[in-house]
C-alpha cells in the first residue's frame, strides 16, 4: 500500500485511477502527474520502485494545490461572502442552494445538509 496525505492508494489499481481518490485530483489531472513522472498507460502501484513514489510524491506537493489547501480556500471564500453580505453567503447562512439549482422539488441533499448543522 503507498500512502499519500494519510490516504492509502490501493496495490492492485493502476495509478492514474488511485491518484484521483485524493481531494482536489481529477481524472485529467491524474493523467498529466503521471505523463510528467514518465509513468506509460498501464502502470500499477505494485511496479512502483522507491525513486517513482518520491518523485510522484514532490510532483504532487509541488504542482498541485490539494487537500487542506482546497479545503482552506474554499472555507476562506464562503467566510469573505457572509462578512460582506452578499445574495450568496446569505444562501449559504440559511443552507440553501448558491447556484441557481432547483429548489421546489430536488431539494434532498440541501435537506440532507441542513439536518447536519
Amino acid at each position: 500500500m503507498f500512502l499519500f496525505r494519510n490516504i492509502a492508494l490501493p496495490r492492485k489499481r493502476e495509478v492514474r485511477a488511485s491518484l484521483s481518490k485524493v481531494y482536489g485530483i481529477s481524472w485529467h489531472k491524474a493523467n498529466l502527474i503521471a505523463d510528467r513522472s514518465g509513468l506509460k498507460y498501464p502502470y500499477y502501484n505494485t511496479q512502483l520502485n522507491k525513486y517513482k513514489k518520491y518523485y510522484l510524491i514532490f510532483l504532487l506537493k509541488k504542482l498541485i494545490k490539494i487537500d487542506t489547501k482546497i479545503k482552506r480556500k474554499i472555507n476562506n471564500n464562503i467566510n469573505r461572502h457572509l462578512t460582506i453580505l452578499s445574495y450568496r453567503g446569505l444562501r449559504h447562512k440559511l443552507c440553501l442552494t448558491v447556484r441557481g439549482q432547483r429548489t421546489r422539488t430536488n431539494s434532498a441533499t440541501q435537506r440532507k445538509k441542513r439536518n447536519l448543522n
